[in-house]
């Protein structure tokens, strides 16, 4: 299927998610959003992709919502309205399936553009990219984020952050805790595809239940935590996955995953 906002690629286990508007830095429009959701749920349920890399063309990830529409918008809290609930629907995808996503930032990740890198599992941007949360800079309280970025720095660092719209870079980000590796321009795709490659040889469904065990563990009381703990566990140890990793344990060779 032919996406007018984005680009698909699917190849050897892994998806690849292009934002394809470049002219407008890849910010979100309604257009854009729908089709998002609509590859990323798709991909949630083919267990045959074991990760997934979402990245921006051009010159930038993604520069957040699309302020030229928000401008043009007859009636502006409708329209918001309306634009958050398609950012969040792809929030909710990318966090919920049990697969690793991959935000590879290649420049620019403001507003809703960050909250989406956010959402994803690992991110690697690129030495000379620039982060914000943005909103406030419009005069809008913001729309997506503000959780994720608190969780991972803090809250009085939240609050220096996204009160006062401040700009960081990629190694500001890493020093943070938000961003996983900072490489070269030039790096970028061979890093992406060096993290890829190694979740091919990992067990995609041990990999994907502890995705969800560690999202869990950000609300979970630490007693409900480890029922969890134990009935994940549990379940796991009944896969095919299983037998083939404690059986190359003690064959002293390399397993081979099937995600059974």
């Amino acid at each position: 299927m032919d996406y007018e906002t984005l680009q698909i690629q699917i190849k050897n286990s892994a998806a690849y998610i292009t934002l394809n508007r470049p002219e407008r830095l890849n910010a979100f429009d309604l257009k854009l959003g729908k089709e998002l959701y609509t590859v990323l749920k798709q991909i949630h349920s083919q267990p045959e992709i074991r990760a997934v890399v979402l990245k921006g063309s051009g010159k930038g990830f993604c520069g957040g919502g699309d302020v030229k529409e928000m401008y043009a918008a007859s009636n502006k809290p409708h329209f918001l309205k309306e634009l958050t609930s398609a950012i969040h629907k792809c929030v909710l995808e990318i966090r919920t399936m049990e697969k690793p996503v991959i935000a590879g930032i290649n420049g620019a990740a403001f507003g809703a553009g960050l909250s989406l890198a956010l959402a994803c599992d690992m991110l690697i941007a690129v030495h000379d990219a620039k982060l914000c949360t943005a909103f406030i800079g419009i005069g809008l309280a913001p729309g997506c984020g503000t959780q994720f970025f608190t969780e991972d720095v803090g809250y009085h660092k939240a609050c220096e952050y996204i009160l006062t719209s401040k700009t960081f870079s990629a190694e500001e980000g890493k020093q943070l805790g938000i961003i996983s590796k900072v490489v070269a321009p030039d790096q970028l795709d061979t890093e992406l595809e060096a993290v890829v490659s190694l979740f091919r040889t990992l067990p995609p469904l041990a990999v994907g239940k502890a995705k969800t065990l560690i999202n869990k563990s950000l609300k979970n009381d630490m007693i409900s935590h480890l029922a969890l703990e134990r009935t994940t566990a549990s379940e796991s140890a009944a896969t095919d996955d299983f037998t083939e990793g404690v059986t190359a344990f003690m064959e002293k060779r390399k397993p081979i995953y099937k995600g059974k």
